[in-house]
Order: structure tokens, then sequence, then C-alpha cells
């Protein structure tokens, strides 16, 4: 008698690409739009005065990923420099900084070697989700 087995191996959770939230959870697409309508009008701040003066690169790219994350859109390392609105130089070093800090990790295309993604850590999409349903309740309440 032939018997056969079956392994089935999962990637970590930490490790997958992006899958949409949307269509399963609502709440996670009020949250996308928050953080899309919060990054819209910080770019309109740029009217204001310089943009480097009232800069926070790393924010920018953070609630960019968090938005991709949910929405299940892959950010390339170009795509979060041109969300940072920073050169790309200033923004690779954030970059960095930020995977050093345990808030993202660079992942090769597994199809093109030469593109690389980012992608947000558990923890700091958990926290940024916090922050954002933080920023829902405290407009709320205006």
């Amino acid at each position: 008698m032939t018997q056969f087995y079956c392994l089935i191996l999962l990637p970590d959770a930490d490790k997958q690409p992006a899958a949409a939230l949307l269509d399963s959870n609502e709440p996670w697409k009020a949250r996308a739009e928050t953080a899309s309508r919060y990054l819209k009008l910080r770019a309109n701040r740029d009217g204001i005065a310089d943009a480097q003066l009232l800069s926070d690169p790393a924010w920018d790219m953070l609630l960019d990923l968090f938005v991709g994350h949910i929405t299940g859109r892959d950010i390339s390392v170009t795509s979060a420099c041109l969300a940072s609105r920073r050169p790309a130089t200033t923004s690779l070093r954030y970059i960095d900084r930020m995977a050093r800090d345990g808030l993202v990790r660079r992942e090769k295309d597994p199809r093109d070697h030469r593109k690389v993604y980012l992608r947000m850590t558990e923890k700091a999409f958990r926290s940024v989700a916090d922050w954002v349903d933080a920023l829902r309740e405290e407009m709320a309440a205006v």
C-alpha cells in the first residue's frame, strides 16, 4: 500500500506580500481612506511654506505603506521615495533608519530582482493603525 504525505509550508506572517484587507473588513477601508486624506492634506501644506521646512518624510512614507498594505498595493522603494516628497538620497537614509528601527523591511521582487519593495512590519502596521484610529476619534469629536 502506498501512502502519500502532504507538507504545506506557510511563509512567516511577517514576510507575506501585501494582501488587500478592503474586501473582508470595512474598518480597514475607513482607516485607509483616513490615512490617504491625511496624506493629501499634508501635501497641501507645501503651499504654506517651503516643503523642507514643514517636512516629515519618514511619516509620509509610513502612511503610504500603511495604505498600500490595506489596499494590497506593492510599494517600491522608488514609490516610497516619491511619497516622501524629498530627494531620493534623503529618502533612502530614512528608509535605512526605519529598517534598522524595525518599522519596514525590503523585499526583492521574485520576478524581477531589480525591483525592491518595502513592507511594513507588523509592529509598525499596528502602531499606525492605532494612530489612525485615534485621529478618527479626535476628528469625530470636533
